[in-house]
């Protein structure tokens, strides 16, 4: 017989091609039916769950970086049952994984790898390979910062593969960076890619199957057929497999971050079943890295593509323990870097610190994309969060210069504490350059008002103040208003510019801001953008233009923040003491 015969002749003993096949009622069941050959049915089960809720999900999502999350979040916030579409995906995956394990371990006890079965435990493990796949390509569809950086991790271990890793590791992200087209490319392989793989692999799967039956237990006695005892057997566990997945989806749910954020800080730790490789990569790191991303992998995978001949149909008893026995150690190893991987973050306080921030953000998140996610993307409506954003930018921009408390004690420009308030106002009139406000500035000229009473002062403070009030803000006192005016006519605007300007002075240049609008938004908004102008203290004021430093949307955010300052106590400041006349020369003693 020649070379060619022999090896067409092999094929076909192990793969079936040309040889006529069998109903799949008609698959042999040595032994009769059992309960441990089901997991193979209940991973087909699954499988469906995945198909029919993916297909439900692309109906929703779109795959952008600036709409991927947020299509996410319609699907599971607002759309009727789109959230438990989304866990039962996501739980399916899990059911997957365990079923993969349960599956191959049961062919291993029973002896299913070895020949004439060799290319059938190759293909299951091909298809367990594809379930990983598709668990590392859909973690990051969501966009969100888990998915993010889990990938992100994961790829990068990619990259430290010898040789082809940084070519695969490119391939995948499509460039150097991850980005729009990273996720495109995650999409394509999730959604077409990877499913024509598992099934053509599947459908070779279950031809083999049906060529060779099922491989009975040693010392099985008896035949028996898939159809009916199997066939019940599976269709109950598959059923079990569906309620499982469902009752966890419904119970559980499954969580949607923050969107990503590359420029954040997130502690990323991947699933349960990548956690014994991340884990183990902390105990091979710099140039001993290789180990365990390719040595240890590597030994695996080839241990495991080669056990048809390692334990092979010759092998029994002790000879067979010996031949099994790397995979009882490769997976205690895998459950004891688990277990070490949990139990060290368990006890380390800036992870669960890290990992409770990270939790806020993502309800924080939520609670934004109810009011709308806006055209520019989820990343920067969070960034533009109105409850962080807006203190943010003002201890970036202005705390530098300004003294706030709990933010900034500068004393370069006075203490905004209080600013646009009555007791703020007050304490100006009464000593503009207390330490607290002008003192620390190249505008501290103004006396303080000695001569303005009590009375008087308050109502200069009450009209001071109706300049800025808004809605919601406590009304301005009329009867105090209409009193402080003519003291500012009088005693301010000879200074200040303003719309109480005596018509006899109008001509008199004025070298002090307009009181007009004092503490109000389009004040405020005036002085960030444009201080040097003749209303904002003129060539005098050092503070810097932010015209070209900020945008329209952070300038409003800093005004809102300014503005919601004034509902905190102003400085507590007192009039200065009155100057003591320098006391009178005693009288000279009279001449004797």
């Amino acid at each position: 017989m020649s070379a060619l015969s022999q090896l067409r002749e092999t094929v076909e003993s192990r793969t079936g091609l040309g040889a006529s096949m069998h109903g799949a009622a008609d698959i042999a069941m040595p032994g009769g039916a059992r309960w441990r050959h089901v997991f193979g049915f209940a991973l087909i089960a699954l499988l469906v769950v995945e198909a029919l809720t993916g297909v439900a999900m692309m109906t929703v999502y779109s795959p952008g970086t600036q709409t991927a999350w947020a299509s996410t979040y319609y699907l599971q916030h607002v759309l009727p049952w789109g959230g438990l579409v989304r866990a039962m995906h996501h739980f399916a995956s899990h059911g997957l994984v365990v079923g993969v394990v349960l599956h191959l371990l049961q062919i291993v006890v029973a002896g299913g790898h070895r020949a004439p079965r060799e290319i059938n435990w190759w293909l299951g493990l091909a298809l367990g390979a594809m379930v990983l796949g598709f668990a590392m390509t859909g973690f990051p569809l969501a966009w969100d910062q888990r998915g993010y950086w889990v990938s992100h991790v994961e790829t990068g271990i990619m990259g430290t593969l010898p040789v082809v890793g940084p070519a695969v590791q490119r391939l995948v992200l499509g460039g150097t960076q991850y980005g729009a087209l990273t996720l495109t490319r995650f999409f394509t392989l999730h959604v077409v890619v990877l499913p024509a793989l598992v099934v053509t692999l599947l459908g070779a799967h279950v031809a083999i199957v049906r060529r060779h039956g099922i491989k009975a237990p040693d010392g099985a006695s008896g035949d028996g057929r898939w159809w009916p005892s199997q066939a019940a057997r599976d269709a109950l566990v598959a059923l079990l497999a569906v309620v499982a997945v469902t009752w966890a989806a419904r119970r559980y749910g499954v969580a949607l971050d923050a969107p990503a954020d590359g420029q954040s800080q997130y502690p990323a730790r991947p699933e349960w079943y990548f956690m014994p490789l991340s884990q183990l990569l902390h105990h091979f790191q710099g140039s001993r890295q290789i180990i365990g991303t390719a040595v240890i992998p590597g030994v695996l995978t080839g241990y495991l593509a080669a056990l048809p001949w390692i334990d092979g149909p010759a092998r029994k008893g002790a000879a067979r323990v010996v031949a099994l026995a790397p995979l009882v150690i490769f997976a205690a190893g895998a459950i004891f870097l688990g277990w070490e991987l949990v139990h060290h973050d368990r006890g380390d306080r800036e992870f669960a610190k890290a990992t409770r921030e990270a939790e806020r953000q993502a309800r924080r998140a939520i609670e934004l994309a109810r009011m709308g996610v806006p055209p520019e993307g989820p990343l920067e409506m969070v960034r533009n969060d109105p409850a962080v954003r807006p203190a943010a930018l003002f201890r970036q921009n202005c705390a530098t210069c300004h003294s706030v408390r709990g933010m900034s004690e500068q004393r370069k420009g006075p203490r905004l504490d209080g600013f646009g308030s009555r007791a703020w106002a007050s304490a100006f009139v009464a000593w503009p350059d207390h330490p607290e406000l002008m003192a620390t500035t190249e505008i501290h000229d103004m006396p303080p008002q000695r001569r303005v009473d009590d009375n008087d002062l308050r109502a200069v403070a009450e009209w001071l103040y109706a300049q800025g009030v808004e809605r919601g803000d406590a009304p301005a006192d009329a009867a105090l208003v209409e009193r402080g005016a003519p003291i500012i006519r009088e005693r301010c605007n000879a200074c200040h510019l303003g719309s109480l300007t005596p018509s006899d002075v109008e001509g008199i240049v004025r070298d002090a801001p307009s009181l007009d609008g004092w503490g109000s938004r389009e004040w405020i908004y005036e002085q960030i953008v444009n201080p040097q102008r003749m209303e904002q203290y003129g060539a005098r004021n050092h503070m810097p233009r932010f015209r070209d430093k900020l945008s329209e949307r952070e300038i409003a955010m800093i005004v809102a923040y300014t503005r919601s300052l004034r509902t905190r106590s102003a400085p507590d400041t007192v009039r200065p003491p009155r100057p003591q006349p320098p006391p009178e020369p005693a009288a000279a003693p009279a001449a004797p």
